[in-house]
């Protein structure tokens, strides 16, 4: 009896690790948010018209709708962890001929920052990162455009390099975000990356017996626009 008492102990503690280690290994490496495009729009076919859009088309104040999101990617020794927020505001005024005349800014809510792990979520809200009840939102304002395409072509790709200051936690860094940008049917979508570190807003990257996390952080804007 004694020694069946044991086992039976034994194999609760084994169970009771193992949980405790998936929990643990799940906090601080387990990804549960797949990154998705913007809000589609047509993209042109083979057989569509090539002809370039009109200032009339483009030349407008444009507002980020709530079909976007912007996303941060951590990479650990196990695996790439996502985040995604919603709740995405802002504005671009396009001008296609004179890209220096353009202004562009975003404000992305920390508070709803989710990574489909709660207590993940609340940590990386806390003082000890993001800070979210001081600085409860990142800002974008962008300061020049490169490689700005002299034409578009609705449902076709522009590439382009948008170059800006994002805010975090109260301290400025200045960015660059590779961008590729498609008008169609009244609709514009913006895609980009851009890849900042821990470092640059005055954070450690955390690193645990379970996994360490590397310093760089990408940043991924996938935003739908209104023409206003």
């Amino acid at each position: 009896m004694k020694k069946n008492s044991v086992i039976l102990t034994a194999s609760v503690a084994t169970l009771v690790v193992g949980i405790g280690g998936y929990m643990l290994y799940d906090y601080f490496v387990g990804n549960h948010v797949e990154i998705r495009p913007a809000a589609a729009v047509a993209v042109a076919s083979s057989t569509a018209s090539s002809t370039p859009l009109t200032a009339d088309q483009l030349n407008k104040k444009w507002t980020i709708n709530d079909q976007s999101k912007v996303y941060f990617s951590v990479t650990t020794s196990k695996e790439t962890v996502n985040f995604e927020m919603d709740g995405i505001t802002g504005s671009w005024d396009v001008n296609l001929s004179a890209p220096d005349q353009m202004k562009a800014t975003a404000s992305a809510d920390l508070n709803k920052l989710n990574s489909g792990n709660e207590k993940r979520d609340t940590h990386i809200k806390s003082p000890d990162y993001f800070d979210t009840a001081v600085h409860p939102a990142a800002t974008f304002e962008a300061k020049s455009f490169e490689n700005w395409p002299s034409t578009w072509t609705e449902g076709q790709k522009a590439s382009f390099t948008i170059n800006g200051v994002l805010t975090v936690r109260g301290i400025a860094k200045d960015v660059k975000i590779d961008a590729d940008a498609i008008y169609s049917q009244g609709k514009l979508q913006l895609e980009g990356t851009s890849v900042v570190t821990f470092g640059d807003f005055g954070l450690t990257s955390p690193h645990t017996i379970v996994a360490k996390t590397e310093e760089n952080i990408t940043i991924t804007l996938r935003l739908a626009l209104d023409a206003v």
